[in-house]
């Protein structure tokens, strides 16, 4: 498992940059060290979007809202290509079918071999196909206590990062975690308060839609390393 471990500074991941190839070239620029994507196994085609289909109807929707839904949509093997390995993935695995899983696996085997990318999904089970792969991330994702509660024991054993929800984030859980060796990243951190609490709390990532946010933690650590003249 490869799991990125920048020197001096929390990890940042560029939350659904991945989503959108504009978003995706500011996460290459301002150094993130993962651009995440949501993907769906939909007709036999990886399509990177966050918005859910409507069954036969031609339409998205994201929560309330509803958007046309036919046209070109943006394929996984585009946005690895416009990544390269200039900003490693970090792919959200939303349809429930290990055929997306395998879908996934053999697109970055096709485009992009032998590159670190990270797997990440609610449906902990997804990740099984990508176990005992040496450059793949495997981060377990949890959003209310009860997933959390049902993740803990396989923290530090099966998983040794995990993708967690700000709420869930308080002081003794973090300590466990860190004395588990697990890394985790909390999503979403977009303000500087936000900010603040997890990293004073142990996180070792944090996930926002704040690029800008994420520049200021790259840029910040870097400016720190450079040497005085």
């Amino acid at each position: 498992m490869s799991c990125p471990r920048p020197e001096g500074r929390p990890v940042a991941i560029a939350h659904r940059a991945g989503n959108d190839l504009a978003r995706l070239e500011r996460a290459k620029v301002i150094g993130a060290d993962l651009a995440e994507l949501d993907v769906w196994l939909h007709r036999g085609r990886v399509e990177v979007r966050h918005a859910q289909t409507l069954g036969p109807l031609p339409l998205l929707r994201e929560r309330w809202r509803l958007r046309p839904g036919w046209g070109p949509r943006l394929d996984l093997d585009a946005v690895i290509e416009a990544a390269g390995r200039d900003v490693p993935l970090m792919v959200d695995l939303k349809s429930e079918t290990l055929a997306l899983s395998e879908a996934v696996a053999a697109a970055f085997e096709r485009r992009l071999a032998g590159a670190p990318y990270a797997v990440t999904t609610r449906e902990w089970w997804l990740l099984e196909p990508f176990e005992g792969r040496e450059r793949v991330c495997l981060i377990p994702s949890a959003a209310w206590p009860h997933e959390l509660a049902e993740l803990l024991p396989s923290l530090g054993e099966r998983f040794h990062a995990l993708s967690m929800h700000i709420t869930l984030v308080e002081p003794a859980l973090m300590i466990e975690l860190a004395a588990r060796g697990v890394a985790a990243y909390v999503w979403p951190v977009n303000t500087p308060t936000d900010l603040g609490r997890v990293l004073g709390a142990g996180a070792a990532g944090v996930n926002s839609d704040s690029l800008d946010l994420l520049e200021g933690v790259v840029s910040t650590t870097a400016a720190a390393r450079a040497p005085s003249t």
